[in-house]
């Protein structure tokens, strides 16, 4: 199968927020950043670096209305923000989902994270976490900054021999950094067979296979599986999916005095949020916020 891929270069954060929320509703995948550093400012240091927003639609003879939803909406922000017209290509499958390799640089995201393809090299501190990432088809490179968010979450919450829940895992990098981070037990669930066996080779990449379990499913499998109480549940998906989970009880498979940070919540629908936490003994902890996008972490009381 073909896949079309939309870019759009971005010199405002305004702007690529703004083309993040609409690549997220209508692109499959969501939306990829990809920031190009040069030999001075590898890691980001020396400031803003340019950012291309890119999604992609399968050519599959369905793609043809949210292509022109797409279009329309970036017609109507460029009034607003002066994007540059997007940029449309054709992949082939084998090609399209690696083609974003020669712009990714080694990111470090909160304050010991670090994210890098296999093949890279970077030169690491004492308490650095590195972990190697191949997206595949799944993306999750953590660019994102809800991805961000509960990276830099994670970094704050995770405890040593913690049992986690990495829930819509994607590539699995929540998964991988909070097994890094110390977790004894991680399991991560995504519906997408795809997502599924991308993160499963990236836990084998990083020699994580003890720590960490990726199966397919949701909360049918938490209930089947009679799953023990846990100490934290991330999950980074969108508002719709979130209070349906909650409202599913997600929250009932958290220990007394657990967490679960809550990312890809568009700010306007941060109170259907807020409302699924109260209705599930949820306290709000912590709240974060890049542009519109908003990271809650609730403590079960």
């Amino acid at each position: 199968m073909k896949w079309l891929e939309i870019s759009v270069p971005i010199d405002s954060e305004e702007a690529a927020e703004s083309v993040c929320q609409l690549f997220d509703l209508y692109g499959e995948g969501g939306a990829v950043q990809e920031q190009v550093f040069d030999d001075q400012d590898q890691l980001g240091t020396g400031g803003p670096a340019p950012v291309t927003v890119k999604t992609y639609l399968p050519l599959d003879g369905r793609d043809e209305g949210r292509l022109q939803v797409i279009q329309t909406q970036l017609s109507r922000l460029s009034e607003l923000l002066y994007l540059s017209p997007p940029q449309l290509k054709e992949w082939e499958e084998k090609d399209w989902a690696t083609a974003w390799r020669a712009f990714f640089r080694p990111q470090r995201i909160g304050k010991r994270i670090v994210l890098k393809l296999p093949e890279q090299t970077y030169p690491a501190a004492t308490d650095d976490v590195v972990i190697d990432l191949e997206p595949g088809m799944a993306f999750g490179t953590g660019l994102h900054a809800t991805t961000r968010m509960c990276l830099a979450c994670l970094e704050e919450l995770v405890q040593p021999g913690d049992s986690l829940l990495d829930m819509g895992t994607g590539s699995g990098v929540l998964a991988l950094a909070a097994a890094r981070l110390g977790a004894g037990e991680v399991l991560a669930l995504d519906n997408d067979p795809t997502a599924v066996a991308v993160a499963r080779e990236n836990v084998s990449r990083n020699n994580l296979d003890h720590a960490i379990r990726v199966e397919v499913g949701s909360l049918d499998c938490l209930t089947s599986e009679g799953t023990p109480l846990l100490d934290g549940i991330a999950m980074n998906i969108i508002t719709e999916v979130i209070v349906e989970l909650m409202e599913g009880g997600l929250a009932s498979f958290l220990k007394p005095g657990g967490w679960l940070v809550a990312s890809g919540i568009l700010a306007p629908t941060e109170g259907t949020v807020r409302a699924a936490f109260d209705h599930c003994g949820l306290l709000v902890a912590a709240r974060y916020q890049e542009g519109e996008w908003v990271t809650l972490c609730g403590k079960k009381v």
